[in-house]
């Protein structure tokens, strides 16, 4: 530990009535570089100083661990800004700005002992591909060496150098579909308490990988995974080593620090720390070919679902997943049901605010009759003209009650839409239906479907595995296609695998 840093310690313990004051900001963007959609900061519905914990105390998200450590441990809570959005292009310059400045003045101002940070990892701004590390940087800057800065990040995190130079410890989330962001916001605080206390000193080191991987077989309940957590569990047990996190990494960035990575924290010794995370690099690159994973056709996939004998059967959209970026409004799935005249179907969500509109205006009971979905860009399908009835109306509001429970969901103004047996939940915005309480909220019972159709990649799967006959990932055209072959990198490091023969 430098001396300087034991002697502001030593200082801090003897002042009478000290309270350790740390602050607490959220900055998470999952950002596909191949979407048309411009990301603003209202996209972000954007929370200031008390506003932060108010809407975040006891809730399971990584900033309800954030507090509920803090608080307990009697810590001054100093809250900067929060910004979550739902994955789309890259977040307007000026308006990213105003989030970097809002949580390093506040920070700065308030003259912290430390700084907890909720961010993802893999957001991008109009003019700064490096938006995390940016805005690590700039309170390093600010704060000086001695004041530690720690992060929680997305298991999707694109890692880089900066990262990790200008903060003292990263937490990962451990799962994908990704249920411990609360239990990683606990280590996280206990953490930067017991290092601004001295009980700590972290150390932190990272392994860059050449590779990028699609999502789909990125969960940490199969696959390779799975063997990478054990391994890296292992690690953990020695005394030294605080944590190990794996980030096979996001795909849909056409940036220089794409790739994936590990990232090791220890107590006091860097050089175990960069031991560890190249260990657990070789075994990530050994594995990189586990990642690939075979894709069912939209025909052969609503024909198993029809044909099935009990339901219900999941058909995953996985390349038009608003969680990865998609716009949520692709139409291919659905023109198949509706072509072989599917029944007793659920689909979540189409975004399409016009169609929403028509909905209310018609009103419940009424006929809709208006072509809905692929009005995004060309990459979705072209809008499908329906005939249905208008089955409710509400404002789209509801509580999670699977992943980060406790925490509201805004979907805008919602309508479902009965298609002979198919009904189709429209929302003004796009939303991964991830929690079952998407239907309803809508008046529809998930468990009672034969078929439920999901604009997700796989963070459904926590809820819905437990209740589904079957998962189909389905082979349909989006910004989030396994396929990634269709995508065209500009920026990305070469060579790099899949890509690349290496």
């Amino acid at each position: 530990m430098p001396y300087s840093r034991y002697l502001q310690i030593l200082t801090l313990a003897i002042i009478k009535g000290y309270s350790m004051k740390i602050a607490l900001g959220m900055m998470m963007h999952e950002t596909n570089t191949f979407s048309t959609v411009k990301t603003r900061l209202e996209d972000f519905d954007p929370l200031y100083g008390e506003e932060l914990i108010g809407n975040f105390r006891s809730t399971r998200s990584g900033v309800g661990g954030f507090i509920k450590t803090l608080e307990e441990e009697n810590v001054k809570i100093i809250p900067t800004m929060g910004a979550s959005a739902t994955p789309s292009g890259p977040l307007n310059q000026e308006d990213y700005l105003r989030i970097v400045n809002t949580i390093v003045d506040k920070a700065s101002e308030a003259k912290v002992d430390g700084v907890l940070l909720a961010l993802h990892g893999a957001m991008v701004a109009e003019e700064e591909a490096e938006a995390e590390g940016f805005l690590l940087e700039k309170l390093r800057v600010s704060l000086g060496e001695e004041i530690p800065i720690i992060v929680t990040l997305d298991l999707h995190g694109l890692i880089s150098c900066k990262m990790v130079q200008n903060c003292d410890a990263i937490f990962g989330y451990d799962t994908n579909p990704h249920i411990d962001m609360y239990e990683r916001g606990i280590e996280a605080a206990e953490t930067i308490i017991k290092t601004i206390q001295g009980h700590l000193d972290p150390k932190v080191s990272h392994r860059k990988l050449p590779m990028i991987p699609p999502t789909i077989n990125q969960r940490t309940t199969e696959g390779p995974m799975v063997k990478l957590l054990q391994e890296a569990r292992k690690f953990e047990e020695q005394p030294k080593v605080l944590n190990v996190c794996l980030f096979p990494a996001f795909p849909y960035a056409d940036i220089k620090r794409a790739g994936s990575a590990v990232v090791a924290v220890t107590d006091g010794d860097e050089e175990l720390a960069y031991k560890v995370a190249n260990i657990m690099g070789e075994k990530m690159w050994s594995l990189r070919k586990e990642f690939l994973k075979h894709l069912t056709s939209i025909k052969e996939g609503v024909r198993r679902a029809i044909e099935a004998k009990k339901g219900p059967i999941i058909l995953a959209d996985v390349a038009d997943n608003p969680g990865g970026g998609s716009p949520g409004d692709g139409t291919e799935i659905l023109r198949e049901l509706v072509n072989k005249g599917a029944k007793d179907v659920g689909v979540a969500c189409i975004k399409d605010p016009d169609a929403v509109e028509e909905a209310i205006r018609v009103g419940v009971r009424n006929v809709f009759k208006m072509e809905i979905g692929g009005k995004t860009d060309d990459f979705h399908g072209d809008p499908l003209y329906v005939e249905g009835i208008v089955r409710t109306i509400t404002d789209g509001r509801f509580i999670h009650k699977a992943r980060a429970v406790g925490v509201l969901a805004d979907v805008g103004r919602t309508a479902v839409i009965d298609i002979d047996g198919i009904e189709v939940i429209l929302t003004e915005k796009s939303h991964s239906p991830n929690d079952p309480e998407i239907y309803r909220r809508n008046g529809i019972e998930p468990t009672d479907k034969k078929i439920l159709v999901l604009k997700s990649r796989g963070h459904f799967r926590a809820a819905y595995d437990p209740f589904s006959e079957e998962v189909i990932e389905v082979d349909a055209p989006g910004l989030t296609s396994p396929n990634l072959e269709l995508f065209t990198y500009e920026n990305i490091p070469r060579p790099i695998w899949p890509f690349d023969d290496i």
